[in-house]
């Protein structure tokens, strides 16, 4: 019978290339991560890896036979999860997907919570853009994914998760920020930060000026930055003004190094997906933590003052 320790060492192996690095990995010597991959070979007649100097690469058989070990591994690392959770204790790992700004400040606060009342499970978040995020999904290397676009695959389903405002921040000493509004056309008339046209932020923001007649072209754009953090401190800078998703720029407005500026009749926001592997049933730790979504509001790790009378209440989890 096949150990399982000695497939958990042939799949690292397998990813790392490198018996050395796996040795590492595994907290094992090389010595020993050589001779149970022989051992493995013997077991199973068949060479597992062809050597290359210090690096390694599949054969034709450890190829064939890679996927069927992870298989293996993760039904077993789900079977010790759940007799552990009829037991009342809640273990294992949970891994989440991000490629969205909102996403990174609501996921932290969620995960302490649930790591809180379940103190057995081990959380990991991995922020990437969106279509390697949901290819991780589909190679469940991420249980859950939250993106700003829902991408469909048969693989793949969506639950509406959050739903986040776009706003206009200046710098607080900015004439606008005295104003209770400006009107759209004065957007025209100062520099604008923006992000990529990728993103979520982008798209909701276009949308919105396009119900009020403003091409995005039109915009004084000055800069455009990969991220909504790098927008704000630009702002904060005084740069100019930018366009960020409310959860972002709670942090700076609440030690009042931006405002935010209300746009006459735009408002715009989107919605964050949480995307579903369909094909791997969950385990329970993944269980509990969709229950926890459905039951406890979505919030901003970042607790703000009343002094910011721009904020509204956080909307809770939306499924549908």
């Amino acid at each position: 019978m096949i150990d399982g320790h000695d497939l958990e060492i042939f799949v690292t192996a397998a990813h790392l290339q490198n018996f050395s690095a796996t040795a590492q990995t595994l907290h094992i010597s090389q010595p020993a991560i050589t001779q149970r991959i022989q051992s493995l070979e013997r077991q199973l007649q068949v060479q597992l890896f062809q050597r290359q100097g210090r690096r390694v690469a599949l054969s034709e058989e450890g190829a064939y036979m890679l996927p069927l070990a992870e298989d293996l591994l993760l039904r077993s690392k789900r079977l010790q999860e759940m007799m552990r959770s009829l037991q009342g204790e809640v273990v294992g790992h949970l891994i989440l997907g991000c490629s969205t700004t909102s996403g990174k400040y609501v996921i932290p606060g969620l995960l302490a919570r649930f790591c809180e009342k379940y103190p057995g499970v081990r959380a990991t978040v991995r922020v990437e853009s969106r279509l390697r995020m949901l290819e991780l999904l589909r190679q469940y290397e991420v249980h859950f994914a939250f993106s700003t676009a829902r991408i469909e695959h048969p693989e793949i389903t969506y639950h509406r998760f959050f739903d986040d405002e776009v706003v206009l921040i200046a710098p607080h000493c900015h004439p606008w920020a005295e104003r209770e509004t400006i009107t759209p056309p004065e957007l025209l008339l100062e520099r604008v930060i923006l992000r990529e046209e990728r993103s979520g932020t982008y798209g909701a923001m276009k949308e919105a000026l396009v119900e009020a007649d403003i091409a995005s072209n039109e915009l004084r754009t000055v800069m455009t930055l990969g991220n909504s953090e790098a927008i704000i401190m630009a702002v904060e800078e005084g740069i100019g003004v930018g366009f960020v998703p409310k959860t972002a720029a709670l942090r700076s407005l609440q030690l009042g190094g931006i405002s935010i500026i209300p746009i006459q009749g735009i408002q715009m926001g989107y919605t964050i997906w949480m995307a579903c592997n369909t094909i791997h049933p969950a385990t329970a730790v993944q269980i509990h933590f969709m229950d926890m979504l459905r039951h406890e509001a979505v919030e901003p790790s970042i607790q703000v003052g009343p002094r910011c009378r721009y904020l509204q209440e956080v909307p809770k989890t939306a499924w549908g």
